[in-house]
């Protein structure tokens, strides 16, 4: 019973952003999207792919469209957004209801933040943040804008940046993103992309214990505040010394709002492509860790990469479990997230090499960072995406649309094949080194 729900869930998680993606190609291809006429298929397909799975990577300007086709654009971003968080929370809470007791179990670490009596309390709760915290973004960016722009331009842009900010798109009206912006309007693109990245179960969990229905919070959410905290923290720090020792300067908070926008959003505030070699493989790191589970952002997920460095760190102690603010974190779990990981740096290699092949002059360093940009749902690039072939955007289309859908599926696709086994067979080591 519990491989037929998990079924219906990836069919149902697949076929939703294929439909989308297949109804932004559509939209817009319509002659009044696009400034110049008509949008060719690879350029539709890249862009409407990028928009659905809340990419950022284009290769058509978003200033070139017109008024209308930003309004597709920033629909089909906010659909996606809304989409990856209750289209995942959900699954998962109905895979819980109907099973058998045993198959709850086996589930129940998965959603045990939220109670099974119904989606339609979740789904108000991840509409209703959203809509909340894109006011609140919105009216934080307006008087940034105002300082350059008249206010129905001021207006526009808020709106655009609040929602492609909170759903961590890294699409920009401006051809430099938020380069030459005020502070105050970066800021405010900045605590989009935490509020966005931090997850439904995390936010779920909070409101859980501000409306004291919950004493604490649980593991996963400690979990996911912790890791991102320090995600950011390290990452500004390592990006300013990087740049330190490389001679050149890089302001703090540059630094800050890359770490953050590293992590599957791709706003920049600067010029990237001039960042040394080791600023360019952390940026490949970060964005590969990426954003926390039922978020707007992509990546193999900060509790993830959490569980395989606790896994890691207690093996280095001795200990035989993994612990996790002294909580024992199962087995399955652990197996389960070294199986992510692996599985996510293999498709970024394979991206990686078919890119090259279709990035003509592309260094091999270029490609890892699109192919890793690309999956990670990012969006940044140091100057790979313009040099694609009309093959090569469909390629990266194609990793993009994986990069989205990937790690969400291959945790239902473990789910459905994990099983107790009855049978209890003899324990022999294996030589590691």
């Amino acid at each position: 019973m519990l491989l037929s729900f998990v079924k219906k869930g990836q069919s149902l998680f697949i076929l939703s952003f294929t439909v989308l993606v297949l109804a932004g190609v559509l939209i817009l291809k319509l002659p009044w999207c696009y400034r110049a006429g008509v949008l060719s298929w690879p350029d539709a397909v890249f862009m409407a792919t990028s928009a659905v799975c809340i990419n950022g990577l284009t290769v058509v300007p978003i200033h070139d469209f017109t008024i209308f086709g930003q309004l597709m654009i920033l629909a089909m971003v906010q659909v996606g957004g809304i989409g990856i968080m209750t289209l995942s929370a959900s699954i998962l809470l109905m895979l819980g209801r109907g099973l058998s007791f045993s198959d709850t179990l086996l589930i129940s670490n998965l959603s045990d933040n939220f109670s099974l009596r119904g989606t339609e309390g979740l789904t108000r709760t991840v509409v209703n943040y959203t809509l909340v915290c894109e006011a609140i973004g919105m009216l934080i960016m307006l008087p940034g804008f105002l300082v350059k722009y008249p206010f129905g331009e001021s207006l526009w842009y808020s709106f655009f940046h609040a929602i492609t900010g909170f759903c961590n798109a890294g699409l920009s009206p401006f051809s430099e993103s938020l380069a030459g912006q005020t502070r105050l309007t970066q800021f405010g693109v900045a605590a989009m992309i935490v509020l966005g990245g931090l997850g439904v179960y995390v936010i779920y969990d909070l409101f859980q214990v501000v409306r004291r229905r919950s004493t604490s919070l649980r593991l996963h959410s400690k979990v996911v505040l912790f890791t991102n905290t320090i995600l950011i923290v390290a990452g500004a720090v390592l990006l300013w010394i990087l740049a330190l020792v490389n001679r050149g300067s890089l302001p703090w908070f540059d630094a800050f709002f890359l770490s953050i926008s590293a992590r599957t959003a791709g706003f920049t505030t600067f010029d990237v492509t001039g960042l040394p070699a080791g600023s360019v493989t952390l940026l490949i790191v970060l964005m590969l860790i990426g954003a926390s589970p039922g978020s707007t952002g992509g990546g193999m997920k900060t509790s993830t990469v959490a569980v395989a460095a606790a896994a890691i760190l207690n093996t280095l102690k001795g200990n035989a479990e993994v612990l996790l603010f002294r909580r024992k974190v199962p087995t399955g779990n652990v197996m389960r997230a070294f199986t992510i990981i692996v599985l996510f740096l293999l498709l970024t290699c394979c991206g990686a090499v078919s890119i090259q092949l279709l990035m003509p002059g592309a260094e091999m360093m270029e490609a890892f960072f699109e192919s890793a940009s690309a999956l990670s749902t990012t969006g940044l690039t140091i100057g790979g995406t313009a040099k694609l072939t009309d093959a090569g955007k469909l390629v990266l289309s194609f990793f993009m649309f994986c990069g989205r859908l990937g790690p969400f599926t291959i945790m239902l696709f473990l789910l459905a094949r994990e099983k107790q086994g009855r049978l209890r067979y003899p324990e022999e080591r294996i030589i590691i080194s």
